[in-house]
């Protein structure tokens, strides 16, 4: 029977700097959106308290992003098109400038030697872009396009260290299912209290032995 290995995405597939502040982010959406600096901050303001809000209690559901932004624009009385609010968080999150993210290529070669060895390869990311543009995110970096489901927090849900988030992704007929991810307390923790098997991975030296060593690859 097949083996679930879960992945995290960012400091674990995808290297990056740190998000962009209030200020920055303010700063953008006033530019994508033409918006006024006050009311770009007043949304800004509403999107980051409530996201803020959610992240920093563990077992609340986090808040679509999407859902966020249309809702504090229409506090303001403003209407943007789709198109143009994910051209908005695009950029905002620092998506569109060029070498602000990176791939691991070791842990995207052992993302592609799970999967050539018959295991069920799945992403597991707390994040702020919406799943579309994750996967636009993804494969602009050319990360293997081997896992069969991904659950990004955007989109709304539980997300880590809630054991619920590691339930839905880990759903399926599994003999064992592996979480891989840089943070203790976010990924490998909450995956070992539920029987999970665990690979750290150290972003300044990135070694997948452990995972190789526990499938026998």
């Amino acid at each position: 029977m097949p083996v679930a290995v879960v992945f995290d995405v960012y400091d674990t597939i995808v290297t990056a700097p740190s998000l962009p502040g209030p200020e920055e982010f303010t700063a953008c959406i006033a530019d994508v959106l033409t918006l006024d600096e006050r009311c770009a901050g007043e949304v800004v303001g509403a999107v980051f308290g409530a996201l803020y809000a959610a992240m920093t209690d563990p077992s609340a559901l986090q808040p679509a992003t999407l859902g966020l932004l249309e809702a504090a624009l229409r506090e303001q009385g403003v209407r943007r098109e789709r198109a143009d609010l994910d051209r908005a968080l695009w950029h905002a999150l620092g998506c569109a400038e060029e070498g602000r993210h990176g791939l691991c290529e070791p842990v995207a070669e052992a993302m592609r030697r799970v999967a050539d060895a018959g295991h069920t390869v799945r992403l597991l990311s707390n994040c702020y872009l919406p799943g579309p543009m994750m996967r636009r995110l993804l494969n602009g970096l050319k990360v293997p396009e081997v896992y069969d489901r991904a659950l990004f927090t955007a989109d709304g849900g539980p997300k880590k260290p809630d054991p619920r988030a590691f339930l839905l992704i880990g759903e399926g007929e599994f003999e064992r299912r592996v979480m891989v991810g840089d943070s203790q307390e976010e990924d490998l923790a909450p995956a070992a209290a539920l029987g999970w098997d665990t690979v750290l991975v150290n972003q300044d030296d990135p070694d997948l032995t452990c995972l190789m060593s526990l499938l026998r690859l």
